[in-house]
């Protein structure tokens, strides 16, 4: 397997710039020579300062990684893929690779994996890790696109305070607004979608409110797919029904349903949903809200 430090030499070598340039004032060039010849290791911030010093964001430096190890889809959105459709098999698969990995970003990977894990109901997560990841977040400055997702995942195991204050920090810099990727949309709408729930969960339907007016806003003066605007309507029936309006909630909740239904998203993701609204739903409005009978897929 491609170490992580070749992957840069060849990025470093393809921008023209010199080992003495990139290496000045982060680490020694005697340093960035042996990580570029995977004789050290290098922390996250350390790699993220280096990417930046020759213009190559996170998600190339990934995409080059892929690329080199013969896996030709973009890690981070493969993980989610997986998630949203509880593929535990694939996740605990992208695991072990990452388990083989040194360094402070396989660090942070491992445990990205075993938080989607442990909310699929396999607990791998351990409280250290959880530490770990706070400590990261908290002497962070440089966000990228990797933090947006490695924070969305974190929310459920961050106590309240610290969930809202990052979220606040992310829009306070406009961070969700610096088009990282070409899914920045996704992720902005993924973020949201994580907090809200994660609100709802503190029972806190106040701020769920606030950051659901928040998203639908957004979210009417951008493009939108199939998957968006039925998780939109998700949240919106959920905090409604929640909020005592249970008619028009699972209305909405119905609605979400029957699009992603009709869709012929993966039948997991269905799954999945039925198993989060069973805490909230009683019997037979959850068999409501899934009954297809009267659909069909052409």
């Amino acid at each position: 397997m491609t170490e992580i430090g070749e992957i840069y030499r060849d990025l470093r070598l393809g921008k023209h710039v010199t080992l003495k340039d990139a290496s000045n004032g982060i680490v020694s060039l005697a340093f960035l020579s042996r990580f570029e010849r995977g004789l050290y290791d290098i922390s996250f911030n350390h790699l993220l300062e280096l990417l930046d010093r020759i213009n190559v964001q996170l998600s190339e430096f990934e995409y080059m990684y892929n690329q080199k190890n013969e896996m030709t889809t973009d890690l981070l959105p493969t993980f989610q893929r997986a998630f949203q459709s509880g593929d535990t098999i694939t996740l605990k698969n992208h695991l072990l690779i990452w388990q083989r990995q040194s360094g402070d970003l396989a660090q942070l990977q491992v445990i990205q994996l075993k938080m989607m894990l442990t909310i699929l109901g396999q607990p791998l997560v351990s409280k250290q890790e959880i530490n770990t990841l706070e400590a990261h977040f908290n002497t962070i400055t440089n966000w990228t696109f990797f933090e947006l997702y490695l924070y969305g995942h974190s929310l459920q195991f961050f106590d309240k305070k610290m969930a809202v204050n990052l979220f606040k920090e992310l829009f306070k810099k406009g961070i969700f607004y610096n088009n990282f990727r070409s899914d920045s949309f996704s992720m902005l709408f993924y973020i949201h979608n994580n907090l809200i729930l994660y609100l709802i969960d503190q029972h806190d339907l106040a701020n769920a409110h606030i950051i659901l007016k928040s998203l639908t806003h957004y979210f009417q003066h951008n493009e939108r797919d199939y998957y968006h605007t039925a998780r939109l309507f998700n949240l919106q029936g959920l905090v409604t029904y929640l909020s005592g309006d249970h008619l028009v909630g699972l209305k909405l909740l119905r609605r979400a349903n029957v699009i992603t239904y009709l869709c012929n998203h993966q039948s997991g993701f269905i799954e999945n949903e039925q198993r989060y609204l069973a805490q909230f739903l009683t019997t037979d409005e959850l068999a409501s809200i899934f009954d297809f009978s009267n659909l069909t897929i052409l």
